[in-house]
C-alpha cells in the first residue's frame, strides 16, 4: 500500500489533478463531437439537408 501513499502526497496531487483534468475535458468534447456527428448523420439518412437548418 505504500504506492497509495505516494500517491496521495499533496506533490502527487498537484500534478496529477490537473492531468486528468484536461483529459477529462477532451474526452467530453470528443464525445460531444461524435454525437453532435450522429445527429447530423442521422437527419442526412432522413433527408435533411443539414447545412440549412
Amino acid at each position: 500500500m505504500e504506492w497509495l501513499e505516494q500517491l496521495l502526497k499533496a506533490e502527487t496531487l498537484s500534478l496529477l489533478i490537473p492531468i486528468v483534468a484536461i483529459v477529462g475535458a477532451f474526452a467530453v468534447a470528443a464525445l460531444k463531437a461524435h454525437h453532435r456527428h450522429q445527429e447530423r448523420i442521422e437527419k442526412i439518412k432522413q433527408g435533411y439537408d443539414p447545412d440549412n437548418l
